[in-house]
C-alpha cells in the first residue's frame, strides 16, 4: 500500500469511527432557533440582508457598510415583550430625531423602543413602535419602508460585549459544586405540587404608590420601558429644587428638604428615613425572591384627599384621585410589570414575577421556582361607597329602588376587580365609609382628612379595650378615660358587604378597622366558621407600654380567635424587631402543640410578658389541627407586612443599638439553604449595590429599600429569643394553606360541630 492509500485508509477508519460512535459522545452544541425574545439583555452584531453588511455607528447614525470585526455591537435591553432598546458600545442607542430621521445618540425618549419581527426566515425586521414603519437599508443608509422585504431584513449574530445597559445588580452569587454559576431561573427551589413550601411572605406591598395620591407624593418607578435611568432619576419634577415641594416629608418623614439626585448616585434616597421615594425597583425585590421569598401580596393604594390637596400645589400634577379609578391604573402597572420582567428573562411566562389568583397557581408557579403574586386593595372609599347605604334606606333617605342600584353598582365593581385578579381588599381605610368607622390615629391629620370627604370629623369614644391609651386631641370625653376608639362599627351595609366577600371566598383584611368594627367581624367569622380572615400589616397592642400611646389594633384575644378559625396574623417588619413576631409565633406554636394533645381543648400560655393587660389567655385547639387531615393543618408561619412605599418606614435600628449583630457580609451565605435546589452548593449575598451607591444594612439607611429585606432576615437571625425566623420561612405555606381553606369553605367545611371549636372565656368585647 502507497503513502498516500495509507493515509486515505486512516482518515476513512477514523470517519466511520465517529460516524458508528453512540449519540451523545460527540458534544456540539446545537444552535437553538431564534424568536423575538431570546435576545434579552445579550449582545449581537446586525447584517443587512440585501447588503450582507453589518451596521457601525457613526456621528450622526449607524450605516450598513462594516465587515463583521468591524461591526458595532449592541446590547438587547427589553423594554417590552419582543421591544427592545439597541444600546452600543459607546452608550448610544438607534433613535429617531425630531426630523423623523434614524440616528445614532444618547436622547432618552420613547422612539428608542423598537419591535422585533420574525420573518420566520431566521432573519428579522425592525419596527417603530413610535412611527410605525420598519427599518431599511437604502445603498448602506437607514431609512424607513412601510413594507417587509430583503432591505428591512436583518441576521442578528450573537457575540461577546462589555458595556451592559444601565442596571442594578442583585448582588448574589449562586454556584454549584464545581464553583460554576447557576442561572436564577434555575437555582430556587422547586417543590412538587403539595408539598411543603420553604420560602417567605410579605402580604402587604405597595409595589407601585406613584400612581395613587394625585400622582404628586410618591416618587419615581419600580420600572421603566425606557430603564432604570427613567425608573429612577431625579426626583426635582415632584419634590422640586432640594425637595422643596415635598410636604410630605416634611410632615411625615421630619425632613424638610433632601438631595433630589436619583440613579445614580443616590445622595439622599432611597433610605429607611423617607417613606415617599420609591424602595421597590423591580431588581430590589428580585434580590429578595433570591432569598427565598415566595409570596408577595400588592396592595393597591391611594390617598384621595392627600391627592387633591397636593394636586392643588406645586408642581400642580393633576393626577387621579379616585379611589377606583386609581386601583384600576395600579393594576394595569403590576401586569405591565409582569410583562416587563418576562421579557428580561426571555418571554412570556418565564419571569419570576407571576399574579396568580388562587393557591393552585400560586403552588404551580413556586413549583417552577417563582414568586407568586396575590393582589389586594388598600383604598378609603371603596367602591364609592361613602355611606350606609341600606342605614338610609331603613331611616327614610333612600327608596327601595335607589338601595338596589347602590347595592348593584357594589356587586358590579366587586366583581370586576375579582375579575381583574383581585383577592381580598379591606373593607375600611384610614377614613370612615358607608361600611364602617376606621381606626383613630395618632394626631388630627386623618380625622381632618374624614372632614373633608365625610363632612365630619372622627366621633370618639372611651375605649373599652384595656390595652388603647390614644386620646384623640380635642375630643369631648371625660378627662380621666384611659384612651379613645371611634364610636362607629360596622354598618349595615358593612355587614352585607362581608356576606358577599364570603359568597366570594375572598380574604377579608381586618387592619384599620376601628375596635368596633373589628369584633363585630371577627364574630360573624366566628359564627359562620370562615377562615379568610388576614391582618396583613398589624401591630399586637399588648407589646405596647401605656406611655406608647397605641391606638385601636389587634390585641392577644382577637389574634388568638383569627388563628383558630385558620386566618393569619401578619405583623409589620418594623414591628418584628421589637418583639412582635415572636408574640404571634409563641402564641400559635401553643396552639399547635396543644392541638396534638388529644385529651386538652384549652390551655395557657404562661409567659408574663404578654400579659400586662389582664392575661393571662386561654388558648383553644384548633380544628383544623384535630380533622384528621393534615393537608389543611395550621402550620408554624409567621409572614410579615413591609407597608414598603405606604405610610411607614422601613426598619432602621436606632433605637436597638447592639440589640442585633451587624451583617457579616464576609459570611452572608444562604438564610435557608432549603429555599434552594439540590445543585445549588453556595449562595453568597454582597452589599447590594445600585448605580454608584453601595447599600449596607450596618449603614446610617438602615432597611434603604426592598433589596435589604434579605439582610434583615440575616440581622434578625442572630436574636432567636427575639425572632424566630424558621417561622418566616414558612411563611410561604401558611398563607397559601390559608387560601386552600378559603377556596374549600361551604356549608360544610370546615365542621359546624361546637363541640369541636372550644370557645375562649376571656373576650372582653362580648361583656
Amino acid at each position: 500500500m502507497s503513502t498516500m492509500a495509507l493515509k486515505k485508509w486512516i482518515v476513512s477508519v477514523f470517519v466511520a469511527v465517529l460516524l458508528i460512535q453512540p449519540i451523545g459522545t460527540i458534544r456540539v452544541q446545537a444552535e437553538q432557533p431564534q424568536d423575538i425574545y431570546c435576545f434579552a439583555n445579550k449582545y449581537y452584531r446586525i447584517k443587512s440582508v440585501e447588503s450582507g453588511k453589518y451596521l457601525l455607528g457613526n456621528s450622526a447614525g449607524y450605516e450598513a457598510q462594516a465587515a463583521k470585526n468591524e461591526a458595532s455591537v449592541f446590547y438587547m435591553k427589553p423594554s417590552d415583550l419582543g421591544i427592545y432598546i439597541f444600546y452600543d458600545q459607546d452608550s448610544k442607542w438607534l433613535n429617531i430625531n425630531y426630523f423623523n430621521a434614524i440616528v445614532r445618540n444618547q436622547d432618552r425618549q420613547k422612539t428608542i423602543q423598537w419591535q422585533l419581527i420574525d420573518n420566520n426566515d431566521g432573519t428579522f425586521s425592525i419596527f417603530s413602535v413610535v412611527k410605525k414603519k420598519y427599518v431599511c437599508v437604502r445603498k448602506t443608509s437607514l431609512k424607513w419602508s412601510s413594507v417587509i422585504d430583503d432591505s428591512s431584513k436583518f441576521i442578528f449574530e450573537e457575540t461577546r460585549g462589555n458595556n451592559p445597559f444601565p442596571e442594578a445588580d442583585v448582588c448574589v452569587t449562586i454556584t454549584d459544586s464545581d464553583g460554576n454559576e447557576i442561572d436564577p431561573s434555575d437555582a430556587m427551589s422547586r417543590p412538587a405540587v403539595g408539598e411543603p413550601i420553604i420560602g417567605y411572605a410579605d402580604t402587604h406591598c405597595h409595589i407601585n404608590h406613584y400612581l395613587g395620591s394625585g400622582q404628586a407624593v410618591f416618587a419615581q418607578e419600580a420600572f421603566d420601558p425606557l430603564g432604570i435611568e427613567e425608573a429612577l432619576g431625579d426626583c426635582t419634577h415632584l419634590h422640586g429644587i432640594n425637595g422643596s415641594f415635598d410636604l410630605w416629608g416634611v410632615a411625615v418623614d421630619g425632613k424638610k428638604g433632601h438631595d433630589t439626585s436619583g440613579y445614580p448616585n443616590f445622595g439622599y434616597w432611597p433610605t429607611s428615613y423617607s417613606t415617599n421615594h420609591q424602595q421597590t425597583y423591580y431588581k430590589w425585590i428580585e434580590r429578595s425572591y433570591l432569598a427565598g421569598q415566595r409570596v408577595l401580596v400588592q396592595q393597591c393604594v391611594n390617598n384621595e384627599t392627600l391627592g387633591k390637596i397636593m394636586n392643588a400645589m406645586p408642581p400642580y400634577k393633576n393626577g387621579p384621585t379616585d379611589d377606583m379609578e386609581v386601583v384600576d391604573l395600579q393594576l394595569d402597572n403590576i401586569y405591565k410589570m409582569q410583562d416587563y420582567i418576562d421579557a428580561q428573562c426571555g418571554g412570556p411566562g418565564k419571569g419570576w414575577f407571576r399574579v396568580v389568583t388562587d393557591a393552585e397557581q400560586a403552588r404551580k408557579v413556586i413549583s417552577e421556582g417563582k414568586m407568586a403574586v396575590f393582589l389586594s386593595m388598600e383604598v378609603d372609599t371603596v367602591f364609592n361607597a361613602d355611606t350606609d347605604y341600606i342605614g338610609q334606606y331603613k331611616s327614610g333617605e333612600l327608596s327601595k329602588d335607589e338601595l338596589d342600584t347602590k347595592l348593584s353598582g357594589i356587586e358590579e365593581q366587586l366583581e370586576y376587580v375579582y375579575n381583574r385578579g383581585v383577592r381580598s381588599f379591606f373593607p375600611i381605610h384610614a377614613m370612615n365609609n358607608g361600611f364602617g368607622g376606621c381606626q383613630l390615629y395618632q394626631g388630627e391629620i386623618f380625622s381632618i382628612m374624614n372632614y373633608l370627604n365625610r363632612q365630619d370629623f372622627y366621633q370618639p369614644e372611651v375605649s373599652s379595650n384595656p390595652r388603647v391609651f390614644y386620646k384623640q386631641p380635642k375630643a369631648n370625653l371625660p378627662e380621666d378615660a384611659q384612651g379613645h376608639a371611634n364610636s362607629i362599627g360596622l354598618t349595615e351595609t358593612g355587614e352585607w358587604l362581608i356576606g358577599k366577600m364570603m359568597d366570594k371566598h375572598m380574604s377579608i383584611e381586618i387592619d384599620h378597622l376601628s375596635d368596633k368594627a373589628l369584633n363585630q367581624i371577627v364574630d360573624i367569622a366566628w359564627e359562620k366558621k370562615y377562615p379568610g380572615l388576614i391582618a396583613s400589616h398589624t401591630r399586637i397592642l399588648d407589646m405596647f407600654d401605656p406611655e406608647d400611646k397605641a391606638w385601636e389594633q389587634m390585641d392577644i384575644p382577637r389574634m388568638i380567635k383569627v388563628m383558630q378559625l385558620g386566618g393569619i396574623i401578619s405583623p409589620m417588619l418594623w414591628e418584628t424587631q421589637d418583639g412582635h413576631q415572636k408574640c404571634v409565633s409563641d402564641y400559635l406554636q401553643y396552639m399547635i402543640e396543644l392541638s396534638s394533645n388529644k385529651t386538652q381543648t384549652v390551655g395557657t400560655l404562661d409567659n408574663p410578658k404578654y400579659q400586662k393587660y389582664g392575661g393571662p389567655y386561654q388558648v383553644p385547639t384548633t380544628w383544623y389541627n384535630t380533622n384528621d387531615d393534615p393537608s389543611d393543618d395550621i402550620i408554624l408561619g409567621i409572614p410579615y407586612g413591609s407597608d414598603v412605599n405606604g405610610a411607614c418606614m422601613l426598619p432602621n435600628f436606632d433605637k436597638l443599638q447592639g440589640v442585633y449583630d451587624d451583617v457579616d457580609y464576609d459570611d452572608f451565605t444562604a438564610l435557608n439553604s432549603a429555599a434552594y435546589n439540590s445543585n445549588v452548593a453556595s449562595v453568597k449575598f454582597d452589599k447590594q449595590v445600585t448605580g454608584n451607591r453601595t447599600f449596607d444594612i450596618n449603614g446610617d439607611r438602615g432597611v434603604a429599600h426592598y433589596g435589604l429585606i434579605p439582610d434583615f432576615w440575616e440581622k434578625m437571625q442572630s436574636r432567636p429569643d427575639r425572632v424566630n425566623v424558621d417561622a418566616t420561612f414558612n411563611s410561604a405555606e401558611a398563607y397559601i394553606r390559608m387560601w386552600e381553606r378559603i377556596e374549600r369553605y361551604s356549608d360544610t367545611y370546615p365542621s359546624r360541630d361546637p363541640d369541636q371549636w372550644p370557645l375562649t372565656t376571656n373576650e372582653y368585647w362580648h361583656d
